[in-house]
């Protein structure tokens, strides 16, 4: 997403961002698929999620699931405790460590690897920043950097060392832009990829339900999954922007500012909800993953 020039934010008080979830508008539904292209679009990663043994984790095969943990995660990271983020990386530790590359994989990965892992955590940055921007504008370089430094749980609550977690939103970007530069999206990737984008994964699992959302929703989704990731992103998934992805743009982005006055911050309800469902599962000693 191509981002105009900021204000350095001396003359102008920062608005009040105590968590991420006070950036979220009501684009938070659109966004997850672009910010899994993002982090997939890294070869480990996404080889790492293509061919993970995990089936029971897996998006293309238990997407409603997958849909779940990961909010949960977002929920925890944000506005867990540190009990409840110390749960998560002990599990996601255990379950990562089943995931790893083979003699026949044409890349190698390991899921516990911090280096895949801090990309998956600065992709994630940018589901806030851009939800946020794309509705209200640009936020400035002080709030910027005051946000990275609320987005570091979502590396440290992985296996990402606080010490390798950006210290301001220039060493971010920089950081953003390197991992961008090393891309690639072959066939393999690509299909699982683009059956996120457009909801055609949903079929697996909810059938002509799942069929009737990749028919009526999935062109929206897709639209705006173009327009939230980089352009070379972009051009490794073979998309192109057409004048029916901008006009879905302006309606949905009309749409979430429009509801985003009546009610704000819709994250926050969304990972309460969640924190309550993962506290309640543990209490009463149901799977969470």
């Amino acid at each position: 997403m191509t981002r105009g020039t900021r204000s350095a934010g001396t003359d102008v008080e920062p608005r009040a961002i105590r968590h991420l979830p006070d950036l979220s508008t009501h684009l938070w539904f659109w966004l997850p698929a672009a910010n899994v292209v993002m982090q997939l679009a890294d070869p480990a990663v996404g080889y790492g999620v293509v061919e993970s043994r995990v089936d029971r984790g897996r998006a293309d095969l238990r997407p409603i699931k997958r849909g779940r943990t990961t909010a949960q995660y977002l929920a925890v990271a944000t506005l867990g405790t540190e009990a409840d983020r110390q749960f998560f990386h002990d599990a996601v530790h255990q379950i990562h460590a089943q995931v790893y590359s083979t003699e026949s994989s044409p890349v190698r990965y390991d899921a516990n690897s911090s280096s895949s892992q801090t990309w998956v955590a600065l992709c994630l940055v940018r589901y806030y920043i851009d939800q946020w921007e794309m509705v209200h504008g640009p936020l400035t370089e002080v709030e910027l950097d005051h946000v990275i430094d609320l987005a570091r749980p979502l590396g440290t609550t992985l296996n990402v060392p606080e010490a390798r977690w950006p210290a301001s939103w220039a060493e971010y970007e920089r950081r953003f832009a390197e991992g961008v530069e090393g891309v690639r999206i072959d066939d393999t990737v690509r299909d699982f990829l683009q059956a996120i984008a457009d909801f055609r994964v949903l079929e697996v699992r909810m059938r002509q339900l799942g069929t009737l959302a990749h028919k009526t929703l999935g062109p929206w989704s897709l639209s705006m999954t173009k327009f939230a990731v980089p352009e070379r992103i972009r051009e490794e998934m073979h998309w192109t922007i057409t004048h029916h992805d901008v006009r879905r743009r302006r309606i949905v982005v009309t749409l979430a500012g429009a509801l985003d006055k009546v009610l704000s911050r819709p994250l926050r309800v969304v990972y309460t909800l969640n924190l309550w469902d993962l506290r309640v599962r543990r209490r009463l000693g149901v799977r969470v993953f």
